[in-house]
């Protein structure tokens, strides 16, 4: 008889709380592109670190409950910091403006919104359901 991995429930309010911390660093980056900031590297290393520790965490959760999205979901964590790593290398070359050009402020936005309100709302409901 196969059992299930038994973890603690996903606090929708930790995750929330996770969540507008992303969305903070991320409009904080965009902020700073927008002032022409001298500490841009140190904005995208700021959000670089919190998604770093926030994606794993969640990870960890993930492969513990035994999430069968997992897989997906771990490479669009991959994704992304792999185009903020990107995004960080065109700073280094060609300065703020490349931000502006790669339209990084778009591009933040829209995967916060993808992913925060779909692949982890997905997460959360399958998490929710299996503790009920």
């Amino acid at each position: 008889m196969q059992t299930t991995p038994t973890v603690a429930p996903v606090d929708p309010l930790e995750l929330e709380a996770h969540h507008s911390e992303l969305k903070r660093r991320a409009v904080e980056l965009v902020d700073a592109v927008h002032q022409g900031a001298g500490d841009l590297a140190r904005h995208v290393e700021f959000l670089q670190e919190y998604a770093v520790s926030h994606f794993g965490a969640e990870e960890e959760h993930m492969r513990a409950a035994g999430y069968p999205g997992y897989v997906r979901h771990q490479a669009e964590h991959d994704r992304f910091l792999e185009d903020l790593l990107a995004l960080s290398a065109e700073f280094e070359r060609d300065g703020a403006r490349a931000f502006e050009a790669l339209g990084a402020e778009k591009w933040l936005g829209a995967w916060l919104e993808r992913h925060v309100g779909g692949t982890d709302a997905e997460f959360a409901r399958w998490a929710a359901a299996r503790a009920a």
